[in-house]
């Protein structure tokens, strides 16, 4: 990939405020250490070289862009998840998060990836993974509880689960506050990562004074450690430096950093000529923290249909007609804007022993023919009816689109 053609580059000042008296910014002087190092990382790309989601997230964070190796990246990325999933290959939470940050970064929607051979809901995929690392967790405390791989992939799932404003990011958030600590995260890297998930929860909406006290504890805590780790400039070593630039540049949002930021940054350039950072990976951690960012900042960069609002509705099925009766309601966060097709879907995705159904294809859209089992019959003269409140729906579940906290309501009846 020497010559490939369309390298474009952006160059702006690149400013931080590292505290109340003093800025943290790469020289004039050094910008010129930062952009060959994001084009030699940039050439790193290739049609036959494994996709690194990193290298994709730390381009479309920074000032330095090449659209040749980004669409490379973004299709490598999508045809690898697909391929991953249809063929069981593995897929660790931490890495399904880090395709996450970066389709997202590039304003493709990690929620509905297509290609020619499937499609996948990657946010989806990162919900059930992230359950699992933290299900040993899930009913209190317990001197054997682990995470299935490492607390920095949880790390990364927590900013990706955030980053995509999931619902499950505020539970994970509250089980990481309450189990992580510097030991148990045992390095400057994961606790970088770790407090860089917490940082992205406490700009959330709507999570609880409790678990906001606890992450505001635990980030204390985790900033700190991070901090008891500077020498020589470094923190930690020259690979975990720019992960925990990233972190205390994200969480003086919310605390004040005491911290020689500019000393860092100077010293990390120094390291640019002696190929500290030669490989692809990083680089990519460096750069962001060199043009003052994180990987918190993913959240705020303008996807307007990607960053669309969700919306909470309550949808309950009922059968009090023929036995056995039941009656079942479930909360489901959806976009602003999904139809009632899509709530019923996401339902049955979350509990499919209860919200399971059936449908048909018509000239008037999609017919609901089956509930949890439950099928109408023109025999009978059953069907299913949806309601909103007591409101019957004029038109079907595909064409209706709920509001926040609607409840919608089917019920089999009669004819």
């Amino acid at each position: 990939m020497e010559n490939r053609l369309g390298l474009f580059l952006v160059l702006l000042s690149v400013t931080c405020f590292c505290d109340a008296n003093n800025t943290c910014n790469v020289p004039d002087t050094k910008k010129s250490y930062v952009t060959s190092l994001a084009i030699n990382m940039a050439r790193s790309v290739g049609p036959c070289v494994p996709p690194d989601p990193s290298v994709l997230l730390a381009l479309n964070l920074g000032q330095v862009k090449d659209p040749t190796a980004q669409d490379i990246l973004i299709e490598q990325l999508k045809n690898d998840a697909v391929d991953r999933v249809s063929k069981n290959v593995s897929f660790t939470s931490g890495k399904v998060a880090l395709y996450v940050l970066a389709l997202r970064s590039s304003c493709v929607d990690p929620s509905n990836i297509s290609v020619q051979q499937g499609s996948i809901n990657l946010v989806k995929l990162l919900e059930n993974k992230t359950r699992e690392e933290l299900r040993a967790f899930e009913n209190g405390p317990s001197p054997n509880a682990s995470v299935i791989t490492t607390w920095y992939q949880v790390g990364l799932d927590l900013l990706g689960l955030c980053t995509m404003s999931s619902p499950y990011a505020r539970s994970a958030a509250c089980i990481v506050a309450n189990h992580t600590t510097p030991e148990v995260c045992g390095s400057v890297d994961t606790a970088a990562v770790v407090a860089m998930g917490l940082v992205c929860v406490l700009g959330m909406e709507n999570i609880p004074e409790k678990t906001i006290t606890k992450v505001r504890t635990t980030l204390s805590g985790l900033l700190n450690y991070i901090l008891e780790h500077q020498k020589d400039g470094l923190i930690g070593n020259a690979y975990s430096t720019g992960l925990a630039g990233q972190a205390l540049l994200a969480a003086k949002k919310y605390f004040s950093v005491n911290w020689n930021c500019s000393g860092t940054i100077q010293t990390v350039l120094d390291l640019i000529p002696k190929k500290t950072f030669s490989l692809p990976i990083a680089a990519a951690q460096v750069l962001p923290f060199l043009w003052g960012t994180s990987y918190v900042s993913v959240k705020c960069l303008p996807c307007p249909e990607i960053n669309a609002q969700y919306i909470s509705v309550e949808y309950t099925i009922v059968n009090d007609l023929v036995e056995p009766h039941f009656l079942y309601t479930t909360m489901v966060a959806v976009k602003e804007g999904s139809t009632l097709l899509q709530v019923m879907q996401k339902a049955a995705e979350l509990d499919p022993n209860k919200f399971s159904f059936e449908s048909q294809n018509s000239s008037w859209g999609v017919f609901i023919t089956a509930i949890n089992h439950l099928a109408g019959s023109t025999n009978d003269k059953t069907y299913w009816q949806f309601l909103n409140g007591s409101t019957p729906l004029d038109v079907g579940v595909s064409s209706y689109i709920p509001k926040n906290n609607d409840h919608i309501t089917a019920i089999f009846s009669k004819y």
